[in-house]
């Protein structure tokens, strides 16, 4: 059960659709509100706030969603939404460069990581076909072995039945085959 879990979580970012987009906002608007909070403290072309959101948010969404995270990060700080000083100051273009370098290692490395661990999975299994059974708060999950994400049956009830029924026919299918 952990590991069909973790299986599916490493294989696919776990946030998608609309959570996304509600994890991308809040990975703009938390460090932004951080950041503008110490600015009478923290001057100039600062990014540090943002770095660990781009990671949150390379970790939860597809790789091209943190990128968007990263760049909407440098469009808030530089005061394309909302008409910050800093993009006038000397120190932003180099600041924001090298931020969105930082931001696209950490994106390339949560990718590596995830397909390396994707891959480790596929090769540590010693059946190369077949399907693998599993369950998981009550829910049948079916695997293919390097093969995209496990894919939801229905409830163990109905999986059973569904099996059950598909014994039976097999049974006939094959007393029906002796008997001639």
């Amino acid at each position: 059960m952990v590991r069909t879990a973790l299986t599916r979580w490493i294989s696919a970012p776990p946030v998608s659709g609309w959570p996304a987009l509600v994890v991308g906002l809040v990975g703009v608007w938390v460090p932004s509100v951080i950041r503008f909070s110490l600015n009478g403290v923290v001057t100039g072309c600062e990014f540090t706030p943002y770095l660990p959101f781009v990671l949150i948010a390379a970790i939860l969404l597809p790789w091209w969603s943190a990128a968007l995270v990263a760049l909407a990060s440098v469009g808030v700080l530089g005061g394309l939404f909302g008409g910050s000083p800093a993009f006038q100051m000397s120190c932003f273009q180099p600041a924001a460069v090298i931020f969105l370098a930082s931001s696209a290692v950490m994106i390339g490395v949560a990718l590596l990581f995830r397909q390396a661990l994707g891959g480790l999975q596929r090769r540590g299994d010693d059946s190369s076909s077949g399907i693998i059974f599993s369950v998981e708060k009550g829910d049948v999950w079916a695997n293919w072995h390097g093969v995209g994400t496990p894919v939801r049956l229905g409830t163990q009830r109905k999986v059973a039945l569904m099996m059950k029924d598909f014994l039976a026919r097999r049974e006939a299918a094959d007393a029906e085959g002796e008997g001639r």
